[in-house]
């Protein structure tokens, strides 16, 4: 990961109110990642992946206990879910869209699309670098489909493109294998 000075332009207050709050957001963003980056230039991955695990459990278990609501059941719940959750309080100033949402025989999948994410603005990468919206969307999915007791043979969480890399949308593939009946 390599830093801009500028993520994006402070043009002298002319920002409107979403754009300002996603440009403090993104810089402050990537001023950590880079001080991460100097102490544990090896664990950088590791930790952002692990914070965005712990950010999901706690996000999903707090909603579900205060909010007293009924945590959804299948698939297309789980990540209507994960998108609130994104939209609401990990990614308020993004655009969060499913842009895919469908189910072939044993595999259901979606593509969750983030446009403006300021986690990966002013970011440059060979690679996705989006480990902790990885690790959030991964730790819901692995807590509901625990809950629901939703057997699966893989459940995969795939960072396809990243706007650090030049894309103009952070995209994750969620994809759930079901086992075969009567094997």
């Amino acid at each position: 990961m390599s830093k801009d000075s500028d993520v994006i332009p402070w043009w002298h207050g002319r920002l409107k109110e979403r754009d300002l709050m996603r440009a403090f957001f993104a810089k402050t963003w990537t001023k950590i990642g880079n001080r991460i980056a100097v102490m544990f230039p090896d664990r950088v991955r590791d930790l952002y992946y692990s914070a965005g695990r712990l950010a999901g459990l706690e996000a999903q278990r707090e909603y579900f206990k205060v909010g007293k609501q009924k945590p959804p059941g299948d698939f297309k719940g789980i990540v209507e879910f994960i998108k609130m959750a994104l939209s609401t309080l990990i990614v308020p100033f993004g655009d969060v869209n499913i842009t895919k949402l469908y189910k072939l025989w044993l595999d259901e999948e979606a593509i969750i699309e983030i446009r403006d994410n300021p986690y990966a603005a002013g970011l440059h990468s060979d690679e996705p670098s989006c480990y902790f919206l990885k690790g959030f969307i991964e730790a819901i999915l692995e807590y509901l489909t625990d809950f629901n007791r939703i057997e699966f043979e893989t459940l995969d969480v795939v960072e396809q493109t990243c706007m650090a890399t030049g894309a103009d949308a952070c995209r994750f593939q969620i994809k759930l294998t079901y086992p075969a009946k009567g094997t």
